[in-house]
């Protein structure tokens, strides 16, 4: 990740903790700033190699989608046959 002055930002620590039957983390003012993302925002985080990632969630791309994945599994005989 690039900080203000386009040089790669360290990671950062940070404790876990209990918010009723789930657990949270925090993250820098800094690092949301970087990421356009503010309290309120939707993410999705999904288990990588050796971490995890988190992405911004854009309900615009997840119904378009949803939408290509209910076409693309009704027409795959189709999509192939015109790739061909």
């Amino acid at each position: 990740m690039l900080n203000d002055n386009g040089k790669k930002s360290d990671g950062f620590e940070t404790k876990l903790r209990k918010t009723g039957s789930a657990v949270g983390a925090t993250i820098p003012a800094e690092f949301l700033r970087q990421l356009e993302l503010k309290a309120g925002d939707k993410v999705t985080v999904s288990v990588e190699d050796n971490g995890v990632k988190i992405v911004k969630s854009d309900p615009e791309f997840d119904a378009d989608m949803a939408h290509y994945e209910m076409i693309e599994e009704r027409f795959a005989p189709a999509f192939r046959k015109l790739a061909e």
